[in-house]
């Protein structure tokens, strides 16, 4: 698995996850990464662990129960787990919101845990995510394959577009409880936008700085500085805000 750059203890953890999935679901079973861990820019206690899972034959109930015990149990051991489990047929006929088996991020954690407590619960439901346009798109141009073999789908780019809208239009209500994922995601957004190449959220913030001045460029310098380590105290809430309706409006004009 070509994840060298990732601390020892996350590669093992997805090592696990991935090899108890694939034995869940069987030879047909495909895994990428994508996200922070393909685009380098991965910071234990600050990134996710993004993945990817894609299926060619019928899955059952009991499967998908596994799946979810696997990534409740693994998620946070030590980083959080977002998962997707898509069906390619479904895929076929590209649609957005697209469609998904199984979901699952720490913000589902509850009611995940709920849904494996109830023995009623209906786990063959195909619901839409209007996210993972998004994620495909990252997945398409940079993810890592470390399961089965997959041709990842690229959804057009005014879908792609509408996922990351959906991603970032709550921006100004998140900035204050995630700082540095808000700022760095509406950078990187922005580059997207200009240039259509997908970057990481530290890349985004490098990239797009020389473009910046007064706050943003001073808000941008200092989340990329505790992104790395650093430690930077960054401005009140008030300044944060501005920030973010600067850049908003600089991906809204793009």
């Amino acid at each position: 698995m070509v994840l060298s750059h990732v601390p020892v203890p996350v590669h093992a953890q997805i090592d696990r996850c991935v090899a108890e999935i694939c034995l869940i679901l069987g030879t047909s079973c495909a895994l990428v990464v994508h996200g922070s861990i393909a685009l380098d820019d991965f910071h234990l206690g600050q990134s996710d662990i993004d993945i990817l899972g894609f299926v060619d034959t019928p899955v059952t109930s009991t499967q998908l129960r596994a799946v979810m015990e696997v990534l409740v149990r693994h998620s946070l051991q030590p980083a959080p787990i977002e998962f997707s489990l898509l069906d390619r047929q479904l895929l076929t006929a590209w649609v957005h919101p697209a469609p998904f088996l199984v979901h699952y991020s720490e913000s589902w954690r509850a009611a995940m845990t709920a849904a494996l407590a109830d023995p009623q619960h209906e786990w063959l439901s195909v619901r839409h995510d209007p996210d993972l346009s998004a994620h495909l798109a990252v997945a398409h141009a940079r993810g890592i394959v470390v399961a089965g073999a997959v041709t990842i789908p690229a959804p057009t780019v005014a879908d792609a577009w509408a996922a990351v809208w959906y991603d970032i239009k709550d921006a100004a209500s998140q900035v204050d409880d995630q700082p540095i994922s808000v700022i760095l995601n509406l950078c990187r957004t922005l580059w997207w936008r200009q240039t259509g190449h997908v970057v990481s959220k530290s890349a985004g913030g490098v990239l797009v700085l020389p473009q910046l001045s007064g706050d943003a460029a001073l808000v941008v310098t200092q989340v990329l500085a505790v992104r790395r380590g650093d430690t930077t105290q960054l401005p009140a809430s008030a300044v944060l805000h501005r920030v973010v309706g600067e850049l908003l409006g600089r991906v809204a004009g793009s």
